[in-house]
């Protein structure tokens, strides 16, 4: 297939890059500045790769490298920037229809606070305690959903790098709820104890970068499973994984 890499220079977007063309895809990276594309790579480009250089705040420039393609993965954007998140999703949805047309097929990534809570019509980012940044990803859900798109939103907890560089094939994978079930019974449980529930199990859904690449590379075909839906990701029953990282000037840690 061919697919078009929105952010190609990214944590994510290295890895899907990378296994895209493993698998034998046609890749095209759509990044800002094609010499740091190629000091990642190290070599020349490998066969199989087309690199266009150019800004996602550029609509045209969007459209014109999403023309032809048969899936655009946007990787592009930080939720930690806002309104300016916000903005750039909406972009790449708007050229998306523009370029591909009703039913092309769009990946982009959200956050586990964009999941449905189970058997509830909650939403991670309605929750008590859930840090309002999250809710970009809300609204970004709410956007495409809205679109003539096949898209599908990949929504993952926080992802680290993996030991081995490779992807599992053991993760609990779920369209659109909590890759978890939380204890009891959840449409009676006060927000609060949903909330705390979702921190509870937040180790659970610490993944690597490989992990989801994988996922999202095997689901690329339109009409699939993830079809119009939000993807969420886990590791197997009874194991945790751990992350620190800063998040408004404090230090932060999952597991």
């Amino acid at each position: 297939m061919k697919l078009l890499i929105l952010g190609a220079t990214g944590n994510m977007g290295q890895r899907l890059l990378a296994q895209g063309l493993a698998r034998g895809h046609a890749v095209t990276a759509f990044v800002r500045n094609r010499a740091k594309l190629g000091q990642q790579l190290g070599h020349a480009t490998p066969q199989g790769l087309t690199v266009v250089e150019g800004n996602t705040d550029d609509a045209a420039a969007l459209r014109a490298a999403m023309t032809g393609q048969d899936v655009v993965i946007n990787c592009a954007g930080y939720v930690g920037d806002g309104p300016a998140f916000i903005a750039l999703v909406d972009r790449v949805v708007t050229q998306a229809e523009a370029a591909l047309g009703p039913g092309g097929r769009l990946w982009l990534f959200g956050g586990a606070a964009a999941l449905d809570v189970p058997d509830t019509d909650l939403m991670g980012a309605d929750l008590p305690g859930v840090p309002a940044l999250y809710r970009a990803h809300q609204t970004n859900a709410r956007r495409v959903a809205a679109s003539s798109l096949d898209w599908s939103m990949m929504c993952p907890g926080p992802m680290v790098a993996s030991a081995s560089g490779e992807a599992r094939a053991d993760l609990r994978v779920s369209r659109d709820v909590w890759p978890f079930q939380p204890p009891g019974i959840t449409r009676w449980l006060p927000r609060v104890a949903l909330s705390l529930a979702f921190k509870q199990h937040m180790p659970e859904l610490v993944v690597s970068y490989d992990d989801v690449a994988g996922v999202l590379l095997d689901h690329l075909a339109p009409g699939g499973r993830f079809s119009r839906a939000r993807v969420g990701v886990a590791l197997p029953p009874g194991q945790r994984g751990e992350k620190v990282y800063q998040q408004g000037g404090k230090t932060v840690k999952v597991g």
